[in-house]
């Protein structure tokens, strides 16, 4: 069950980015032939996409942890909503290296998370050096 929602909560998270993607790349063709600002937009807008995407699986931990039968988080502090927002952080940004453990099902939703991070990262790097190649072709 586990690891359906956190399969399901991974599709989420790639639908969004590909949405967030085409909007940012109808921004970044909105400035133009000017390619110092069209690489800020697409680094300043990729960290907001980013930052809104922990978030949401910040709030779905959030939401997941008040159903027992998921499991735990180990810290003291790992169930506040600044405790959440770094233990989705984290799986997000390092496969899952943080001082907070995960215990019981919830597990398979953390792991999945952090899949779903790298794939999301290693594409957000494609996208900005396809900007950063249009932005300063001669």
């Amino acid at each position: 069950m586990a690891f359906t929602i956190g399969f399901l909560l991974v599709a989420l998270l790639g639908a969004i980015h590909h949405v967030s993607l085409r909007g940012l790349d109808l921004l970044k063709g909105a400035v133009g032939r000017r390619p110092n600002r069209t690489i800020l937009l697409t680094f300043i807008g990729l960290l907001t996409i980013h930052t809104l995407e922990i978030v949401l699986f910040a709030a779905a931990y959030a939401a997941l942890l008040t159903w027992p039968a998921m499991g735990d988080l180990s810290a003291a502090d790992a169930e506040t909503w600044s405790g959440l927002i770094y233990f989705s952080g984290i799986n997000f940004i390092t496969l899952g290296y943080t001082q907070i453990d995960a215990e019981g099902p919830i597990r398979m939703i953390n792991m999945m998370q952090s899949l779903g991070g790298f794939m999301i990262l290693t594409w957000s790097a494609t996208f900005i050096y396809s900007a950063w190649e249009d932005a300063f072709k001669s």
